[in-house]
């Protein structure tokens, strides 16, 4: 049977009597690593000038300030934020005292390499090699590190070795895939320019005064994923669409940046959900500079470093990241009483800094609903769980913009069921279905979770605070306290197969074509939503420039939306879509709000949303104005 999340995170079977230690990954084949073996991490420190930081993000989104846009360098941000000096000479100094090597200087970490022997002194444990049923090896920590001197004095936080299973993708095959297919009321198989027309992008022939087309020329976007593509992939998902015979142009290409030794070899590791992420991009912005940063697993510490490396090195303008985990596994609770979520605290500070840049974060939102964790019985002790409340890691973090969504419906095709010439890809409308779930086994026990839903991930967060951007939520009363997701929802697509209890209604749910190794498949899930995002949001970034955290523009464009009467607000002030009907097996959607858990602000309609209603709209697919 096909499982959703066994990607990266499946991790071998264990018997119920298993305790799952807090420092390994539940399931996982351990041993003492060797105490001449390699070893590389990173050691963080901590930002300071925090509320001096909190004021500048502030003020670049606050039209009409003096830091209006007005973005750093890594070394003005390192400068004014980063570690002083002497912080980073005695955490260096303790570091090489124990006789490791700093191997590399970043704007806040040091990348530390030694044997295993070393950092167990170092960090006062013993290290031990935990292999997944996938292959992966990792090193965990026998027990909780415990940090001492000049890394304990600068409160330095280290995110490897803690055992916190790998991020899931938050994509899935459709059982069946047709790339000319239609379902009995709507088309459901759906390409990026099918998207392009219902969601209004800019047409294809806008040309800008500096004589540029507007489609994300000169913007460069960076995907984060474990997998590798191929460019006659990308190729043959622009030509189905008649890209080249339409334009003259070829398509475009990707080039892969590796991280930590890269991604596994294609069509390896998560090699269907990289196909997605740029074949979604680039579909919204064929002429932006697509790099996909490849890293051998989602783990933390190769999630972190390509991180540091985008915004150290500060040549993106726009990020994806279509994966995610469970934001309450960082919690004592969920590592028998050793708090981890510092971990995601250096996450969002890392987000901070790339925000304080100009650069913008997305990130899919789940494909769990509100349903996204398994409860403690099961994480910790292998025992039968449920599906209990809780959001996505990293779209939780209030630096990053959390993509959701649902079914997207488009005019009806003829009743041949088969795309004619020419044919129309005009919104219709949207919706949300909870698909309810067979019980299985998230992290690979021999027990399993019920109670699942499949749907876009939303609810709120126990660990990051109400951002101010959302602050108008709180006059409604009901919502609780904490960062609420996701911020805004495009197409995801329903009904998975292998998992999904019997009775989807076909008829309302979609999917996206994409291609890998020459093959067509559909695929559903928030990581359609994320890329097409970005894609969409590359095409304002080359109109305007960098914008670094978008999600106060989103927020309050939202408001002012629900303001001025939601749905029935002016035409002019239709910045989304709202009142698509659903729910995500915790939360219903509601009409008083003009906010929901699965769509957040709604589904854009860009060139409102962007203010870009001057340009004439995408037409029909696969013609010049929407090739």
């Amino acid at each position: 049977m096909e499982m959703r999340h066994l990607a990266a995170s499946l991790l071998a079977a264990v018997s119920l009597t298993t305790v799952a230690h807090a420092m390994t990954p539940p399931g996982a084949r351990v041993a003492a690593m060797a105490p001449s073996a390699s070893v590389d991490f990173e050691v963080f420190l901590p930002l300071r000038n925090k509320p001096a930081l909190e004021a500048l993000l502030k003020a670049q989104q606050t039209p009409g300030s003096a830091s209006y846009h007005q973005w750093l360098t890594p070394a003005q941000f390192g400068a004014q934020f980063g570690p002083t000096a002497a912080s980073f000479a005695n955490v260096r100094a303790a570091i090489e005292g124990a006789g490791l090597q700093v191997t590399k200087v970043h704007t806040r970490s040091f990348h530390v390499a030694g044997t295993a022997d070393q950092v167990g002194k170092l960090l006062q444990t013993q290290l031990n090699t935990a292999t997944l049923a996938n292959g992966h090896t990792h090193a965990v920590a026998a027990k909780p590190i415990t940090l001492s001197g000049a890394l304990k004095q600068e409160g330095a936080t280290i995110v490897a070795f803690t055992g916190i299973p790998e991020k899931h993708v938050n994509s899935m095959r459709v059982p069946v895939a047709d790339p000319n297919g239609t379902g009995p009321t709507y088309e459901r198989s759906l390409w990026f320019d099918d998207m392009k027309q219902a969601y209004d992008y800019p047409s294809y022939q806008t040309i800008l005064p500096n004589g540029n087309r507007l489609d994300g020329t000169g913007v460069n976007i960076a995907i984060l994923m474990s997998g590798a593509v191929l460019n006659s992939d990308v190729a043959k998902a622009f030509n189905h669409e008649h890209f080249t015979d339409t334009t003259g142009l070829q398509p475009p290409t990707v080039t892969i940046l590796p991280v930590d030794g890269g991604p596994p070899p294609f069509p390896y590791g998560a090699a269907d959900e990289a196909a997605l992420d740029v074949q979604m991009a680039l579909g919204g912005s064929p002429g932006a500079n697509l790099t996909l940063v490849g890293i051998p697993d989602l783990s933390d510490e190769f999630i972190t470093d390509a991180y540091v490396t985008i915004v150290d090195e500060n040549k993106w303008d726009v990020v994806s990241s279509s994966f995610g985990g469970c934001e309450l596994g960082y919690t004592p609770a969920y590592n028998l009483g050793v708090d981890e979520t510092g971990v995601l605290f250096v996450y969002d500070e890392i987000f901070e800094q790339g925000n304080a840049e100009g650069i913008t974060f997305s990130a899919s939102s789940g494909d769990s609903g509100g349903l996204e964790c398994p409860s403690v019985s099961y994480a910790v002790y292998g025992l039968p769980g449920v599906f209990v409340p809780g959001v996505e890691f990293p779209a939780d973090s209030p630096h990053v913009t959390a993509v959701g969504g649902g079914n997207l419906l488009v005019t009806p095709l003829p009743t041949t069921q088969t795309r004619p010439p020419t044919y129309t890809a005009n919104y219709v409308s949207e919706n949300s279905v909870d698909n309810p779930e067979i019980p299985y086994s998230p992290y690979g026990f021999d027990t399993n979770v019920s109670g699942g839903v499949w749907d876009a991930g939303g609810g709120v967060s126990q660990v990051f605070a109400t951002p101010t951007y959302q602050n108008w939520l709180a006059f409604y009363g009901e919502f609780p306290s904490g960062r609420a997701v996701p911020d805004i929802g495009m197409e995801v697509g329903g009904c998975p197969g292998g998992i999904s209890q019997p009775g989807c209604p076909l008829e309302k749910e979609s999917y996206v074509n994409v291609v890998l190794d020459g093959q067509y498949i559909g695929l559903i899930g928030t990581s359609v939503s994320s890329p097409e995002f970005t894609g969409g949001l590359a095409l304002f970034v080359e109109l305007a420039g960098r914008q670094g955290n978008v999600n106060p523009l989103l927020w309050s464009q939202g408001y002012t939306q629900v303001d001025l009467g939601g749905e029935h607000a002016t035409p002019q002030a239709q910045f989304f879509h709202k009142n698509q009907p659903g729910k995500d097996g915790v939360f219903f959607h509601n009409t008083t709000y003009g906010f929901d858990f699965m769509y957040g602000n709604g589904s854009p309609d860009v060139r409102k949303l962007l203010g870009i209603t001057n340009f004439a709209p995408a037409g029909n697919p696969q013609t010049p104005s929407n090739p």
